[in-house]
């Protein structure tokens, strides 16, 4: 089935079907079937025979027949006519397209197919009118399953309609830098019915079906376009189709397209060539490489991941005389001025009482977000000034406020070394004395920092690893988000380095709000910034929000702008996809040399340089426009609002995961390590932070046991209330994870994964293994199971995994069993 894909312009774009088009009886081929002037490719005992005019593919090897391509390439929709065909030598050809003047090589070389289209000249392609190149269509009836590195890896069976569904739904017109993890996919590939071997190809393991993946070796400018098949027979029937393309733009149209096609044998045979073309192409940096350079990766390896909420200055727990606290604020008058009309009805009549007042918890809640808000009105931040006076200024606002408030409101409070509303001194107690070793403590920005210098230096003497957030995406004016610190950039730089899109508008930032930056334009800016919160934060860890998302724009904005920062793409009046990547990699890699340890969303593959850590591949958001979870407060599946401040509901509220997400995203049947088997001794992952292990209670132990099969890290949000001892259900549920996890990534964390398999039918028993033939066991049912482990009949708790640790010297494997609570 034929769908046409829209040009690639950085925006996900719902893909709509192609207008009919007319062709003669004579001209048109059956599915995977190919015309007589096919062009044949030999290499050893595999042959790959492609339709030069509608690039159909079959290939041939141990007697076997497998369809991979539908014929139906276009270019602008229109079908291409052959001319300057040349086949010099038995495995590569080339042949020129018209009218696209495209030219297109393929080469069978060790097992792997390689095709390239070179446009010849970009005379005819305008900002609005690039050239679009549909080149692949899914055979699905040859098909059995897709495996997409969507999160960390999805498998869709191809006869699947929930899938069918969603994907044309949430996934038509994702792109393969930031919506594709990284640019493959593998497809399950059944022979042809007419191969010299008939065997029945749905009986495992004799299934002679393979697995053939597509490596996107230029992965910019492309598009995914997927739809659901009409149903018309038994369920088995197709109802995934999935079409791609690349699009030639006036910022690209001189770079070639390139397709890597592999032949392989299972389900992470794409993800393990993908990894051997990283290291080929020498962008592959290994952890153990980054700990030679940064002695502090020793401090993730086995670390959970912590997020402390709250940013300013006092919390409740930090007031012993709320009766005092009350009337002392209220007699502050260049305090009291900045209270909000709540706090006035709310808390006003209250001070007239003679005796002490008993505040509830929103009162009390209300009192200290009032304190904390005039104090910061009283000591305003300066917008005004360059980026390292900024911080700085910032700094001593902060210190102002403290002092202020210790001087005046002494005797209502705690000692103010002990202040703080996540990061402080009693919630760091309270960590050591859970006997939690290995910790990255993230901030969502640098000011608790400023606040208590001395508790991150107490915390990096207990081995622990404390972050700030930072972003340099999203600018807006502080006036139309207050609370959000790290975009207020100034209005110089929010105009200059705005991206301009093909339409000639700017780019908006995240939900709306503001304009998307240029990672290119004013680096000095960035790095001035990072360095000063640095220095003033002494953090030994910074989490850069969205540069590793593979979130890269072409940028039509006018050259001067873009040669005033020095960016190499200045020449062609614009950035290009490939251009912008290498400008947030360079940000990356900057920051990576300043001795500090670099995290980042997502993680994904074009954008890795210099990150030890990232979040958000192992759970990452769904469901964005979906009213129950967003708006009903009465729902189960509601996620909670956006406040306080100092703990949002959204992230410690717990909820269910409502279908079809709890289906499609936490079933293990529709789960595979692809971003594993490429990543997993190079850059450590985990949850976006939105969703904690903690967060949806119907799927929690799914979710352990992933993390634990993948060998990832557990995170957890704390607040100062959630870390009052170390009997806390969130201290203990950090403890329980790490007597699991600590052990067996320190165990691993150099190690490949190199296997993945399901020990039973229904995908509830599988197991991962590694390059030093240790393995992991998950058993994701509810009841214990015994199950046979290479010649061992091992039984295995509900719920729970087992781990065989490879020991040096002929040692028994260590085993390791745990269960999820």
């Amino acid at each position: 089935m034929l769908l046409k894909a829209a040009p690639v312009t950085g925006q996900r774009t719902h893909l709509q079907p192609c207008k009919a088009i007319l062709l003669s009886a004579i001209l048109l081929m059956p599915c995977g079937k190919v015309a007589a002037d096919t062009i044949s490719l030999r290499d050893n005992h595999q042959r790959v025979e492609i339709d030069p005019e509608s690039l159909a593919i079959t290939w041939h090897t141990d007697s076997l027949i497998y369809d991979l391509n539908q014929a139906g390439a276009r270019v602008n929709n229109e079908k291409q006519s052959v001319s300057q065909r040349q086949k010099s030598q038995r495995d590569n050809a080339s042949w020129l397209w018209q009218p696209s003047n495209i030219k297109v090589t393929a080469q069978l070389e060790s097992g792997d197919l390689t095709l390239q289209f070179q446009l010849l000249s970009g005379a005819s392609i305008t900002r609005s009118h690039p050239m679009v190149l549909n080149w692949f269509d899914l055979p699905e009836t040859s098909t059995t399953e897709l495996l997409l590195p969507f999160n960390e890896g999805i498998r869709v069976p191809v006869h699947h309609r929930l899938w069918a569904r969603y994907l044309q739904d949430e996934y038509s017109g994702s792109n393969s830098t930031q919506d594709l993890k990284m640019p493959f996919w593998t497809q399950k590939v059944r022979q042809r019915a007419d191969s010299q071997v008939n065997t029945d190809y749905e009986n495992e393991p004799d299934n002679p079906a393979r697995y053939f993946s597509y490596l996107l070796v230029n992965p910019f400018n492309n598009a995914l376009a997927f739809k659901e098949v009409t149903a018309k027979a038994a369920e088995t029937s197709p109802a995934v189709d999935m079409v791609s393309s690349h699009s030639f733009t006036p910022l690209n149209w001189n770079q070639p397209f390139q397709v890597l096609i592999h032949s392989g044998q299972d389900r992470l045979s794409g993800a393990i060539r993908y990894r051997r073309w990283r290291d080929e192409q020498g962008e592959r940096e290994s952890l153990r490489d980054k700990a030679a350079r940064n002695p502090d990766v020793s401090k993730i390896i086995g670390a959970s991941h912590v997020y402390l909420f709250g940013s300013d200055g006092i919390s409740q727990s930090d007031v012993t005389d709320w009766t005092g606290l009350l009337k002392w604020y209220f007699h502050q008058s260049e305090l009291s001025a900045f209270a909000s009309r709540e706090v006035q009805t709310q808390l006003l009549p209250l001070t007239t009482a003679n005796q002490p007042v008993s505040l509830d918890r929103y009162q009390q809640r209300l009192l200290v977000e009032s304190v904390n808000h005039s104090l910061s009105a009283l000591f305003p931040f300066s917008e005004n000034a360059g980026p390292w006076e900024q911080i700085t200024d910032q700094f001593a606002a902060i210190h102002k406020r403290k002092a202020y408030l210790a001087s005046h409101a002494a005797p209502f409070l705690l000692a103010s070394d002990k202040w703080g509303q996540s990061l402080s001194s009693p919630v760091l107690e309270t960590l050591k004395q859970a006997g939690l070793q290995k910790l990255w403590l993230g901030l969502d920005n640098w000011l608790p920092a400023f606040y208590q210098p001395e508790v991150v230096e107490q915390a990096k003497a207990a081995g622990y690893l404390v972050a700030t957030y930072d972003s340099y995406n999203t600018a807006i004016d502080k006036t139309d988000n207050e609370s959000w610190l790290t975009a207020h950039i100034p209005a110089a730089i929010r105009t200059r380095c705005a991206i301009e899109r093909a339409d000639g508008q700017n780019q908006a930032g995240f939900r709306g709000q503001g304009n998307y930056l240029n990672p290119g334009c004013e680096t000095d800016y960035a790095k001035q910034r990072i360095s000063r919160i640095l220095e003033l934060g002494q953090f030994n860890s910074l989490f850069l929000d969205v540069d590793a998302t593979g979130m890269v724009r072409e940028d039509y904005s006018d050259k001067s702008r873009l040669a005033a920062s020095g960016n190499e793409s200045a020449a062609t009046g614009g950035m290009s996809q490939r251009a912008m990547a290498k400008a947030f990699n360079d940000r990356l890699e900057w920051v990576s040399g300043q001795g500090v340890l670099l995290g980042s969303e997502d993680g994904n593959s074009i954008t890795t340089r210099g990150v030890v850590f990232a979040h958000g591949m192992e759970t990452t958001g769904f469901g964005w426009t979906d009213k129950e979870m967003k708006h009903n407060r009465q729902s189960p599946y509601y996620l909670g609002a956006w406040y306080p401040d100092n703990k949002p509901a959204f992230f410690f509220k717990p909820a269910t995961v409502k279908e079809p997400y709890r289906t499609l995203f936490f079933s293990p049947a529709f789960k595979v390590p692809l971003y594993q088997a490429v990543f997993h001794d190079e850059l450590i992952n985990n949850h976006h932070w939105h969703m904690d292990s903690l967060k949806f209670s119907d799927v929690k132990g799914i979710r352990d046991l992933t993390s634990m099969l993948y060998n990832t890290p557990p995170m957890v949000h704390l607040t100062r209330d959630e870390a009052a001892s170390a009997t806390s259900p969130r201290i203990k549920a950090l403890q329980d994870y790490q007597r699991g996890f600590m052990p067996l990534h320190q165990a691993l964390w150099d190690k490949a994964l190199v296997g993945f398999d399901w020990l039973n039918s229904d995908g509830s028993l599988q197991r991962t293994r590694f390059s030093d033939g240790s393995q992991i066991v998950a058993n994701f049912s509810h009841n214990v199971t015994q199950v046979r482990v290479d010649s061992q009949l091992v039984t295995l708790p509900a719920m729970s995994i087992r781990a065989e640790i490879s020991q040096a010297n002929g040692k028994s494997p260590k085993v390791i069993i745990w269960q999820s609570q």
